[in-house]
């Protein structure tokens, strides 16, 4: 079972909060990982409990072996601080709105600081045939950046210190399952996986983010849409089957469009070039099949490139590789799927 502890708020509050938001806040999203090999290198400390009743890390000069069990599942508990978790519950909330022209970007950096675990409830658990919990805590941090794109500027900053802690064991395995019918920060998994440090995390700053809207209106300043621009769509086609490469065209133009995207077709035309400001360009687009013949496609791999038509500057760049999951598929739907899994890609990255 795990469990994540309730982040107090930055803020002193006096009871009264106004809701001078009428209107969705746009907002771009990105989780940033520059952390991530600050969180792999973690440490691992043992601690014990004295006799004051209080937790007392063994000396870090001479640290004990990393448990193989925590080894293992590094991992898994890594990525627990950075959950895309957090990006559906943007995506849920009534609040904000994603929007590919919004002006302000949040932009989410975790790191995980330390693992710990107490070799008391290890023994216990041995020897009661784990009907007393073994223990395992993580400490972190997680921060959210307020981004003002045009300005190129950090406008504010929410930090919250993350607590975390795994029960397992047989008395676990049979109660904590109904214990999530009751709180959204107990999850019951059958792995080290979790999505509740990113829902607190994500608790905590939407609660101190309504608060600093309603006692500072300039902040919302901040949000707002910018003048989108016109995109055309370039596709470098296979060399065969021109079938799938028309299809591919068509999915990747309808999904664009679908996203708000402003598409224009480009022609010899210098009035009609004159109104595109950025291109997006796919490129080394291939596929694979199971066997020969008209088997179903295995794989879709290509690059999808956005420019600036003038200067020339990339705005983003992202590489797909697309592997079915189901195991028979029409070409339309793998290609539509994979057509997707871009739009997946930059929206992870807050490109969208």
């Amino acid at each position: 079972m795990h469990y994540t502890k309730e982040i107090p708020s930055n803020h002193i509050y006096d009871g009264k909060i106004d809701n001078i938001v009428t209107n969705k806040l746009p907002i771009k999203v990105r989780i940033d990982r520059s952390n991530l090999q600050e969180s792999k290198n973690a440490e691992v400390i043992s601690i014990k409990l004295s006799k004051e009743n209080r937790y007392d890390r063994r000396s870090l000069s001479s640290p004990p072996p990393t448990p193989s069990f925590i080894k293992n599942k590094m991992e898994q508990y890594i990525e627990n601080y950075y959950s895309e978790e957090v990006l559906a519950k943007f995506k849920m909330d009534e609040q904000f709105i994603r929007n590919s022209n919004a002006n302000l970007l949040i932009e989410i950096k975790p790191i995980l600081k330390r693992i710990e675990y107490e070799k008391n409830t290890d023994v216990f658990s041995i020897y009661t045939l784990s009907i007393i919990p073994f223990l395992l805590a993580s400490h972190g941090e997680i921060t959210f950046k307020l981004i003002d794109l045009n300005r190129k500027e950090i406008i504010k900053e929410y930090t919250y210190d993350i607590h975390h802690d795994i029960y397992e064991g047989i008395s676990m395995f049979l109660f904590s399952p109904f214990i999530p019918l009751f709180s959204d920060y107990l999850d019951h998994s059958s792995n080290y996986r979790t999505f509740s440090i990113m829902r607190r995390a994500y608790e905590a700053f939407q609660r101190d983010l309504k608060y600093d809207l309603s006692r500072d209106p300039k902040l919302l300043e901040h949000f707002y849409i910018k003048d989108a621009p016109n995109y055309s769509l370039q596709i470098i086609k296979l060399n065969h089957e021109t079938e799938f490469s028309s299809l591919f065209h068509s999915s990747m133009e309808s999904a664009l469009i679908s996203k708000g995207f402003l598409l224009f077709e480009v022609d010899e035309s210098t009035s009609n070039k004159t109104k595109i400001d950025r291109m997006i360009s796919i490129e080394n687009l291939s596929y694979e099949r199971k066997g020969y013949g008209k088997n179903e496609i295995n794989v879709i791999k290509y690059d999808a490139i956005c420019k600036d038509i003038k200067s020339g500057k990339i705005y983003w760049k992202q590489t797909v590789t697309y592997k079915p999951t189901q195991k028979v598929l029409i070409d339309v739907d793998t290609i539509q799927n994979s057509v997707q899994e871009l739009f997946n890609l930059l929206s992870q990255n807050g490109d969208i």
